[in-house]
């Protein structure tokens, strides 16, 4: 997830002679400030350096390193196409031609993020003429877009420099990632949902349809057989059973627990890694207690904390809600797949997200305050039984933070995505499982929203602001969305 994400800068100018000093000095501008994009690599079409003339759509050359001609517009498509980018944005540094610059667009259909460059001074010359004309050649550009029902996003009308630019291309960037992430994604699913459970559902075809993606199932009794297979000196085993035991401040299962909890997420890491998995989805009750032998919240949480992002309960649909919060955080940030718990007995407007114990260690408040315990010993009071098949919970309170929620939903064919903004509030009580108390601007409104428009009682959470870049990303993915803020 933390590989860049590539996009093709397609500068367009409009021809009345020598490539004019303005739309130069504007190319120019556009690539330097891009370029400091965090997470971005810039795909530029350039100048032949012996012949100013030529152009190559395999070395991307280009006269000027701009475009204003159909010709050089598909050879700039097809120079995107080999670098494979995976969005456009398109500057009119003067009116811009709009033909060929929409002919990219129309080409590749991938996300498209325009913008109007800014108006210089009136020449103090006779002309007393306007120099760039990007406010009125955007205009017909926009319009092509339109016609052929490609979506963009409009940036507005700016200088590169701005403030505003880096922010509208930042937001564009982590849109484009949620759709790199999405389209084509292979989702794991270990096991088959709890029987009670028709809420984690799914139309697989829909989502082959719609994302072109694929669910690669696998029996949880293979996982299970290869995490026995391991020889007992493997030293993977005792590296992962070491870094399970540092995640946390204090440990009060028995020593078995963590060495076959090493075994499965070693089996579940290569099973991940073999099919070339986005996100997984898996079976955690009760059929691994019988068979197994464990509870693995915890190892949920130490996979989702390794980039192996993971839903609890099978929950296929959820562990895309957790790849597009990852992906739009460029693959900084690490979700947390939550339920939507209870309301706060005091404080109206705050609900209880909370989980099992299955929260990314690094998402805890404070390290001295985690722990890994028994289901049916959360305080820590019991002595280890290695027979105890509740053994595996992560116990912490998430940090406090500004956070986004997500929750993706789909009815006959149509996909909408939930947006919720809300912030996690710090409190000093000790609750079982991983834990967070979240405020939201009208709960009412939220739990209201769930109800009708059928969102289930899971959910993605992620630390910051995530709502302006997922509602491109939606636009871009014909995905509804649903803003409760």
């Amino acid at each position: 997830m933390k590989t860049p994400i590539r996009i093709g800068f397609e500068p367009t100018y409009r021809k009345f002679g020598e490539f004019p000093a303005w739309c130069a000095k504007m190319r120019k501008d556009g690539i330097r400030e891009l370029s400091r994009l965090p997470g971005l690599e810039l795909v530029i079409p350039r100048p032949h350096p012996s012949d100013p003339t030529a152009i190559d759509a395999r070395q991307g050359y280009l006269p000027d390193g701009a475009i204003h001609s159909l010709d050089q517009a598909e050879a700039l498509a097809e120079y995107f196409r080999l670098q494979k980018v995976d969005g456009i944005v398109i500057a009119a540094l003067n009116f811009g031609d709009e033909r060929s610059a929409v002919k990219v667009a129309e080409i590749l259909r991938i996300p498209v993020l325009l913008y109007a460059t800014k108006e210089p001074p009136v020449p103090e010359d006779r002309s007393l003429a306007r120099v760039s004309d990007s406010y009125c050649g955007t205009l017909s550009i926009a319009a092509g877009l339109q016609r052929r029902k490609i979506p963009f996003h409009f940036a507005g009308i700016l200088f590169a420099e701005e403030s505003e630019f880096q922010t509208q291309a930042r937001t564009f960037l982590q849109a484009v990632a949620v759709v790199k992430a999405m389209k084509g994604a292979r989702i794991g699913q270990i096991g088959v949902r709890p029987a009670g459970f028709e809420t984690v559902a799914y139309d697989e075809v829909s989502m082959s349809r719609h994302f072109g993606q694929n669910v690669i199932p696998r029996d949880l009794s293979e996982i299970v057989l290869r995490a026995q297979s391991y020889p007992e000196d493997d030293p993977r085993i005792a590296a992962v059973a070491s870094a399970t035991r540092s995640s946390v401040a204090v440990v009060t299962v028995a020593d078995e627990w963590v060495t076959k909890a090493a075994r499965l997420e070693l089996a579940i890491t290569e099973f991940w890694q073999e099919a070339g998995l986005s996100a997984l989805a898996m079976s955690c009750w009760s059929a691994i207690q019988r068979i197994y032998g464990v509870s693995v919240c915890a190892l949920f949480g130490r996979l989702t904390g390794q980039g192996m992002l993971t839903a609890c309960e099978t929950d296929v649909v959820g562990a895309l809600s957790m790849l597009v919060n990852y992906a739009a955080s460029l693959g900084q940030d690490i979700p947390h797949f939550i339920d939507w718990t209870i309301q706060h007995r005091d404080l109206p407007n705050r609900f209880l997200s909370w989980h099992c114990g299955n929260a990314p260690a690094c998402l805890a408040d404070h390290f001295e305050r985690t722990a890994l315990r028994s289901r049916n010993d959360m305080l820590g009071e019991l002595p280890p039984d290695p027979a105890d098949t509740q053994n595996g919970l992560y116990q912490f309170q998430v940090r406090p933070g500004k956070v986004t929620l997500t929750r993706l939903a789909e009815c006959d064919g149509q996909w909408k995505m939930l947006i919720a903004p809300g912030e996690i509030i710090h409190s000093d009580e000790t609750l079982a499982g991983t834990w967070a108390w979240v405020e939201v601007p009208d709960h009412n409104r939220l739990y209201r929203t769930l109800v009708e428009e059928g969102f289930i009682h899971h959910a993605s959470l992620i630390h910051g602001d995530q709502k302006d870049a997922l509602l491109l990303a939606c636009k871009f993915l014909d995905i509804q969305p649903v803003v409760v803020e």
